[in-house]
């Protein structure tokens, strides 16, 4: 074919220097006759090579059992994964599209919501963001991740943007909706969705210390239906963090709701302490973690918290975290409580997993 000839044409050019007078007076008369489909195949291959160059890929698998007595005794198996692909859109911007699913594996899972045991099921999502800067902030606009401060309140998905500015001292401004299916949110359905703001502020104290001030607001139709009244939930937090010698770490922080008389009765005051010895790093085979921790958290005080027994508990927490090989994190997580609405109604809850990064 023509093109497979310029292919030829293509890779004589590139070895031109070599030729005699006459291969290159071939070679020339070849390059003219060919000379649409050089130029068609040298856009292509430029092209190939740098969207191939352009786009990095990663994500991870992780496999889950657990068993919890919150609602009754049921346990689960979840496989779950993230597949995430980050493309330069210039120097400045970033594009970001991530893949998320998982499948219930054992066919207990157990709906909360009509207390109906149901076999196996599935869910998938995509988060599609674009981050850079903007008004001397790193910004992201779209469906993104957001964590607050120690994750207390909020840690998942948020539609709308981010900014965060400062270097030692950290603000960061947050506006968008949070909610919808496939969240951990505490809505009356697990389609509902409320407008949320926030202001989450961390000051260093030192080299080895740092203190945490936030301020979000969840409001919108839906809080009506999530907590029978039609007042906005704000909630207030206030937390500090800091090193105890080479390999301990303390971490605590306080929580306020607004709303005083949320259906649950579970409380507008919570807390979460805890003290953490090492620190798992995937790359880094034969590291661990070990973390004890004490726990209170009401309802209103959380959108999705990301504590490991997240809403209408207290009680402690114990936990282990591994790295048999690079790229492997093994954890386990053991939570012995109560409920806040029902006091003398204990809570357990255990968790296995291991998650496989790429």
């Amino acid at each position: 074919t023509r093109y497979e000839m310029a292919q030829m044409v293509a890779k004589a050019m590139a070895k031109e220097d070599k030729a005699n007078a006459q291969q290159k007076a071939m070679i020339d008369k070849l390059a003219a006759e060919y000379a649409a489909e050089l130029d068609n195949l040298g856009v292509r291959v430029s092209n190939l090579e740098e969207k191939i160059g352009n786009v990095s890929w990663g994500g991870k698998i992780r496999l889950r059992t657990e068993k919890d007595d919150a609602f009754s005794d049921h346990s689960r198996s979840q496989s779950y994964y993230e597949l995430w692909a980050k493309a330069k859109v210039n120097e400045d911007w970033t594009a970001t599209v991530e893949l998320t699913g998982w499948r219930s594996m054992n066919g207990q899972e157990r709906d909360i919501y009509t207390d109906y045991q149901y076999g196996d099921m599935d869910s998938n999502d995509t988060t599609v963001f674009v981050s850079g800067p903007l008004f001397g902030a790193d910004a992201k606009i779209g469906k993104f991740d957001s964590w607050s401060y120690q994750g207390y309140v909020l840690d998942d998905a948020v539609r709308g943007a981010e900014l965060q500015f400062g270097d030692k001292t950290k603000v960061q401004l947050t506006a968008g909706r949070v909610g919808g299916a496939n969240s951990d949110y505490f809505f009356s359905n697990n389609i509902d969705t409320a407008d949320y703001a926030a202001i989450d502020v961390q000051i260093p104290m030192g080299d080895k210390a740092n203190f945490g001030l936030a301020y979000h607001k969840v409001s919108g139709q839906d809080v009506v239906s999530t907590y029978g009244t039609d007042e906005d939930n704000n909630i207030w937090t206030a937390g500090f963090d800091t090193k105890l010698g080479a390999d301990w770490k303390f971490q605590g922080i306080y929580a306020k709701s607004s709303l005083d008389n949320q259906p649950d009765a579970s409380g507008t005051k919570g807390y979460d302490a805890r003290f953490i010895y090492k620190a798992t790093d995937v790359k880094d085979a034969g590291s661990y973690s070990l973390w004890v921790g004490y726990n209170k958290i009401p309802t209103v005080t959380q959108v999705s918290s990301t504590a490991f027994r997240g809403w209408n508990t207290k009680g402690w927490e114990v936990g282990v975290g591994y790295v048999p090989t690079e790229n492997v994190l093994l954890k386990a997580v053991y939570f012995d409580g109560e409920k806040l609405n029902a006091e003398g109604t204990d809570v357990t809850k255990f968790r296995a997993q291991a998650e496989f990064l790429f």
